[in-house]
């Protein structure tokens, strides 16, 4: 029965990296090849995995993926289309799939005032409604899944967010102008 078992948990052992791409041992990859990353934002879950575009997976990680998971291969590309290369952006310990700058922070300008909008703890903080679920605010008739800071947002936010934000129930949620926008910044 031994002689049995052994090679069983050898094949299941060797399969289980193969069948689960989604492991720290990527992370420990990608730290191998950017040691300067390490103790970083960059040495994160959210490196590879927010905005989440695909299978839980961001536009860094799909194009990593696409490329048999080597780094080398994607340095050159731009996979979150801020105009700065991957490695650019590695190098300057920046999320190369993502255009926030950290911790998911995306600043959307306008003409009353820029918004500040942590898109980490709106999907991930236990006092917001959306709790992990990406469909309760991107879809096709919402946001979409990549940041695009050229297009007017406000006839998807203000109905959106304010109706969220109402329905939270929560006094620290805002729901009028300038608690969202920041007036001292306008444009």
């Amino acid at each position: 029965m031994k002689n049995i078992l052994a090679p069983a948990i050898l094949l299941v052992t060797l399969l289980i990296p193969t069948l689960s791409p989604a492991t720290p041992g990527i992370l420990k990859l990608f730290i191998a090849k950017y040691p300067t990353s390490e103790g970083s934002q960059l040495a994160n879950c959210r490196t590879c995995h927010l905005p989440a575009e695909k299978n839980c997976l961001n536009s860094y990680a799909l194009a990593l993926k696409e490329n048999g998971l080597d780094f080398s291969l994607i340095e050159k590309l731009d996979s979150d289309g801020d105009t700065v290369s991957n490695i650019a952006e590695i190098t300057a310990r920046q999320l190369p799939g993502s255009q926030a700058q950290e911790d998911e922070v995306f600043i959307f300008t306008n003409r009353i005032g820029p918004i500040t909008f942590n898109h980490e703890k709106h999907s991930l903080a236990a006092p917001y409604l959306s709790k992990g679920k990406c469909d309760n605010c991107h879809s096709e008739d919402t946001f979409p899944r990549k940041f695009d800071d050229n297009v007017s947002w406000q006839p998807i936010a203000h109905p959106l967010c304010k109706g969220c934000h109402k329905e939270s129930g929560s006094e620290n949620a805002p729901t009028r102008c300038f608690e969202c926008h920041d007036k001292s910044k306008r444009e």
